[in-house]
């Protein structure tokens, strides 16, 4: 009889951000009738994203109101900042780490549809930040301001600076039910596609 070693804490954190980034990123691409290359494409480089490990950037995220109010400081060593990956011209920004401490920063999801409008600022995005388990009992904060949005929640505006392979966005966006989101990502890479 053998016994097969556990899997590496390393490799499950990032099993799972690979499979919430293609998650976020396959409903990021979804238009009227689809587009299967789109979706093949980001999770292909979802994959890519969840598969290297030196840092990507840095993100502060400062919460006011509800529970998890407080500052927070992530290091994106797993996901980080892309273009084109979520639609032609798309800004978004992918971080996810595996924990069951439900005060945990553990997640911050973006998509700006046109980063060239969101240079000076847009309030056409959409925004996830959840703290403690990714896919059970953790808590979360959205908001969705993208046209396309099935159901629009909240407000704010997102700036992206791009400059080619480095780049920082600027949040401040509040939910409906009045919690507010804002911060900074710093991203030392960019994935680009186009």
């Amino acid at each position: 009889m053998s016994l097969r070693p556990a899997p590496s804490p390393v490799l499950h954190a990032r099993t799972l951000t690979a499979l919430f980034a293609l998650s976020t990123l396959a409903v990021a691409c979804s238009k009227k009738g689809g587009e299967a290359s789109d979706v093949a494409g980001a999770a292909g480089a979802a994959a890519r994203v969840a598969s290297e490990s030196a840092s990507k950037g840095t993100i502060h995220l400062e919460v006011t109101g509800g529970p998890n109010a407080g500052s927070y400081d992530a290091d994106m060593s797993d996901g980080g900042c892309s273009y084109g990956l979520a639609g032609p011209t798309a800004w978004g920004n992918q971080y996810s780490i595996d924990t069951d401490d439900a005060t945990k920063f553990s997640s911050l999801q973006l998509v700006v549809p046109d980063t060239k409008s969101a240079a000076g600022g847009t309030t056409a995005f959409q925004i996830t930040a959840q703290f403690g388990p990714l896919f059970s009992g953790g808590k979360s904060y959205s908001v969705n301001s993208r046209p396309d949005a099935p159901k629009k929640s909240g407000s704010g505006t997102v700036t992206v600076e791009d400059h080619g392979s480095t780049g920082r966005v600027t949040f401040d966006a509040k939910t409906d039910d009045n919690v507010e989101l804002k911060g900074t990502i710093d991203c030392t890479s960019v994935m680009r596609n186009g």
